[in-house]
């Protein structure tokens, strides 16, 4: 029988003798705790949404969709409607409305857990919640999932290396001496893409963000500008975590 003998286990074996293998991070278990109670967080809010847009959908088709669908009035609109909906959608609306006062209580339950395992942080991660809590446009939910999709923001060498992490950095296809800019990687943590993007969202309301969304995306169009400001506002937050320097505004 043919058998094929691998030089590999001596590669590495010679890699690891030259220090030529990188040591690969861990999250701890504070860390991974921390994850998971950040990404359940993010599945009910995700139900929530989704629970909201089938209500409204299914009030657009009796034309009876308001603004205020959610709130106690709106509430009191729905009542008002038993009559005229057929009755099974009536069914079907009554028991949205019913889950999603469940998982409204849930969120809550959730963001409680989350302040709670916040309060017994250790003195440098709450250092580092007081250094983000500073930044205009930055909560709870901000803070706890840059913390948690981070981890230990020290093993990353520079704010580049950050980025990358959060596949906010553009791809790039060279041949032959040809360079072309791709989109965005999307490599890595894609719930903290997520909240730096809502981020740059709520950012370039401001004056000074607002200037310069304004400035990227007469050049490269609004969707590129936002991505650009997500990346250059990660980049702040990274250097506000490393310094831990509370937040200041750029001179004009």
């Amino acid at each position: 029988m043919l058998q094929i003998f691998s030089d590999e286990p001596y590669v590495l074996a010679e890699f690891l003798a030259h220090n030529m293998i990188p040591e690969a991070w861990r999250p701890t278990p504070r860390v991974r705790q921390h994850r998971g109670l950040i990404r359940r967080r993010c599945k009910v809010q995700s139900r929530i949404t989704s629970i909201k847009n089938t209500a409204r959908g299914l009030l657009t088709r009796y034309n009876q969709d308001q603004a205020n669908l959610f709130s106690v009035a709106g509430r009191e609109h729905v009542e008002g409607l038993k009559d005229t909906l057929l009755r099974e959608d009536a069914w079907v609306l009554e028991d949205l409305f019913d889950e999603l006062t469940e998982q409204t209580a849930r969120l809550k339950k959730v963001e409680k857990r989350l302040e709670e395992f916040g309060q017994s942080a250790p003195v440098r991660e709450r250092e580092a919640r007081a250094v983000l809590a500073t930044m205009p446009g930055v909560g709870l939910v901000t803070i706890e999932t840059i913390l948690a999709e981070l981890g230990d923001w020290t093993r990353f060498k520079n704010g580049d290396a950050v980025v990358s992490y959060a596949g906010l950095d553009p791809g790039v296809r060279e041949s032959d001496g040809h360079r072309k800019d791709l989109k965005i990687t999307k490599a890595g943590s894609a719930l903290l893409r997520w909240v730096m993007i809502q981020l740059a969202h709520r950012m370039k309301r401001t004056s000074r963000w607002g200037r310069l969304f304004e400035q990227i995306s007469r050049r490269a169009g609004k969707k590129k500008a936002t991505v650009a400001m997500a990346r250059r506002l990660l980049l702040v937050i990274f250097a506000m975590l490393r310094d831990g320097r509370a937040y200041q505004m750029a001179a004009a």
